[in-house]
């Protein structure tokens, strides 16, 4: 056989090869591809937003079970935990500081509830599974800490969501929030973890999807006092509420949301107030400034605002 018969016949199975190299090459970019969009929002690192942890260590899991199908997200102003399992956050981490909370108060409230586009659609909760139900759709990262629109907007996000008690969320859990702010505006800055908790036997679904929680908590410390303290409320009309340790709320719930405490802070409850203006019995607390002396801060803190503008 000649080398030009040997040529013509070794052509053709060289088209061949070529043709199925194309075809498992795009096989493989298709499969990368779905592999890609169908990937956990979980491989989110939340080193990226570590600025809302105290110490920049985010809460860790005491009790395993509470980790499956938990997806990290970073939001601005915030982050969050979310889980699959119960179509809710599980916490929302933030830094709250005074400057940041001068900013907020200068922004009206514009309601933006929305799906979260970085989860799985089967993860996500919908708008309507809160349609009828009898909840009220509870901030974990509450509107009123938000410094500007895009934080604002964010908020809004289904994946900072969770089904609440209305009276929880409307009296009890809004004197929460402005008593938070009340000790950020007091000591500088605070350091807060909200979430929620799933303990009853018995738990509800909204629309057979989105789990709802049998009590809310709030961790807040507070650095310029080294001390730090837990709301807990059952998440019903009842208005009660508990102030427990850190170590409490580990215990109860599984997560250790402030893990770079020292014991014996995480040991103690401070005695957080249930109202803004309420005084507080806590070690080592700096002597309260004057109104007009708080009045100069905050007006230095807008002037520096504008020069960095």
């Amino acid at each position: 056989m000649s080398i030009n018969d040997q040529k013509k016949q070794s052509t053709p199975q060289l088209s061949l090869l070529n043709q199925v190299s194309r075809i498992s090459l795009i096989v493989i970019t298709m499969l990368i591809g779905l592999c890609i969009s169908i990937l956990p929002a979980q491989a989110e690192d939340l080193s990226q937003c570590s600025q809302n942890f105290y110490g920049g260590v985010y809460p860790e899991f005491t009790n395993s079970k509470l980790s499956k199908d938990t997806q990290a997200l970073c939001f601005n102003g915030f982050a969050v935990m979310y889980s699959d399992v119960s179509r809710t956050p599980l916490w929302s981490a933030e830094h709250l500081t005074r400057k940041r909370l001068q900013q907020a108060k200068q922004i009206d409230r514009e309601d933006s509830f929305h799906e979260e586009s970085r989860l799985p659609t089967s993860a996500r909760a919908k708008l309507a599974d809160y349609s009828g139900s009898g909840f009220d759709r509870g901030h974990l990262a509450p509107n009123g800490d938000m410094a500007n629109r895009n934080q604002q907007y964010d908020s809004f996000s289904l994946a900072n969501i969770a089904p609440q008690s209305p009276r929880n969320n409307r009296y009890i859990w809004r004197n929460i929030e402005s008593a938070t702010r009340y000790l950020t505006q007091q000591y500088g800055d605070t350091y807060t973890i909200t979430g929620v908790a799933f303990t009853d036997k018995k738990l509800q679904r909204l629309k057979g999807r989105v789990l709802v929680p049998s009590h809310f908590f709030k961790a807040v410390y507070i650095p310029a006092i080294n001390s730090a303290g837990v709301y807990y409320a059952p998440n019903d009309e009842s208005e009660r509420i508990e102030i427990i340790s850190v170590d409490e709320l580990t215990a109860r719930i599984g997560i250790d949301v402030l893990p770079v405490l020292d014991r014996q802070v995480k040991a103690q409850s401070m005695m957080l107030p249930l109202k803004a203006g309420e005084k507080i019995d806590a070690p080592n607390a700096p002597a309260e400034k004057p109104s007009w002396q708080l009045f100069v801060v905050a007006i230095i803190d807008w002037l520096m605002a504008q020069l960095q503008a």
